[in-house]
């Protein structure tokens, strides 16, 4: 199952510039794009944080707590898939909307081939308890496309990329460079965004609490507690 957005390019979307200081690459291999992770600070405004976490707090009321996923890549844990257009306010499916045509756009930035019949996979939150773990990983490419985003609500968190893959590097990126890192700061409202390389070659994980992000110069701890998250993802164009 996919959608189309169907929001009008008339419509009045203020423009969101990515914030440099969410994104320390200073580890990063040499061959790292910057465009390939972007943080958009701020992106969503309080009421639409609360709309949508009311939402998915009543969705996820029943839903208990889960060990472990089959993968082992998450622990302490609860998903729900938000249904479209059903059982959600009519609010946050604004915000979703919302969500989706600025990816297109940004997608059109990074990758230059923005699409405006793109279609999207219904979107997934997750519900992470303090004490869970969302270890390092790469989505499936199976049926998601060229995007991974996510909406970060409740809770600060770090994430962290590393290389998987070195294959679209050029041959100054020895694997030396395996050890590199790049790390998003992702406070409460904010919007990630991973395409191209950041995408396909670098997994992504989250930092224990407690770990450190230099933020406008500055070494910031951040605690992580509950954090909620809603998970964006193209669908795969059929070949």
């Amino acid at each position: 199952v996919s959608v189309t957005v169907s929001v009008s390019r008339g419509a009045e979307i203020a423009a969101v510039a990515p914030s440099r200081n969410h994104v320390d690459s200073r580890f990063a291999p040499p061959c790292f794009v910057e465009e390939a992770a972007v943080v958009f600070a701020d992106f969503l405004d309080a009421e639409e944080g609360d709309l949508l976490l009311r939402d998915i707090n009543r969705l996820m009321r029943r839903r208990r707590y889960e060990k472990g996923h089959w993968d082992t890549v998450i622990t302490d844990y609860k998903e729900v898939e938000i249904p479209e257009e059903t059982t959600v306010d009519n609010a946050s499916q604004s915000v979703l909307q919302k969500t989706r045509f600025h990816l297109e756009r940004a997608l059109a930035l990074a990758l230059d081939k923005g699409d405006s019949n793109m279609k999207w996979l219904p979107c997934h939150a997750i519900d992470l308890k303090k004490e869970g773990v969302l270890s390092a990983h790469v989505d499936s490419i199976k049926f998601s496309g060229d995007i991974v985003a996510g909406i970060s609500l409740e809770s600060s968190a770090i994430m962290r990329l590393k290389p998987e893959k070195i294959e679209h590097c050029s041959s100054s990126c020895s694997s030396t460079f395996l050890g590199g890192h790049v790390d998003l700061y992702l406070p409460p409202l904010s919007l990630y965004v991973l395409s191209g390389v950041a995408r396909y070659n670098y997994t992504h994980e989250l930092l224990p609490s407690g770990s450190h992000f230099i933020f406008e110069g500055e070494e910031l701890s951040v605690h992580r507690d509950r954090r909620v998250s809603v998970v964006f993802r193209d669908a795969k164009l059929q070949e």
